[in-house]
């Protein structure tokens, strides 16, 4: 491929609990919180919640108990690694089979993409649609000259969106 050398940061979107609207399509649309064994008053941690849930203030590592608290209607689920691995192996074959890209696995739900194009954008374009395609998953792209900044653009993309964000306009962005 011609063009210039981009590192891109592909991110899905609320992953976990993407997986279990996949598996329970009657919780979309729906707070959603995984975590534990699914149970409230045992000691563990939110693992995610769905976006509906993060409206009421529900994040990773929080307190279940304090989970169940701030969002009383949601769906309480536990933890199902199995299903997590397979979904990622899925997603991170179709990340691997983008022509032209080195993959860095970094966990479940991310991947870091070296790849040289002159369209990055259309190239993360691309990834989104194969893994939607292939997953029914949605993923955000953070698209950068470095690994950090392909990763902190990754949140100005959230939820579903594509960003770039380089050494040209770092402080236009971030300067505030």
């Amino acid at each position: 491929m011609s063009g210039a050398p981009w590192v891109l940061h592909v991110d899905l979107d609320q992953f976990i609990a993407a997986v279990e609207v996949l598996r329970h399509p009657e919780l979309a649309g729906r707070q959603v919180i995984v975590g534990g064994r699914g149970d409230p008053t045992e000691r563990a941690v939110v693992s995610t919640a769905s976006y509906e849930a993060r409206e009421l203030g529900v994040g990773s590592g929080m307190p279940l108990r304090i989970a169940a608290r701030k969002a009383p209607d949601a769906v309480i689920l536990p933890v199902d690694r199995e299903a997590y691995d397979a979904a990622s192996a899925q997603v991170m074959a179709v990340v691997r089979g983008q022509p032209g890209a080195v993959v860095q696995v970094l966990g479940w739900d991310e991947a870091f993409v070296g790849v040289t194009t002159d369209d990055p954008e259309g190239f993360a374009r691309r990834i989104q649609t194969a893994v939607l395609t292939r997953t029914k998953l949605h993923c955000s792209v953070g698209i950068g000259d470095t690994l950090v900044r392909a990763k902190v653009a990754t949140g100005f993309g959230k939820p579903r969106g594509v960003f770039r964000l380089t050494a040209t306009n770092w402080l236009d962005v971030m300067g505030e």
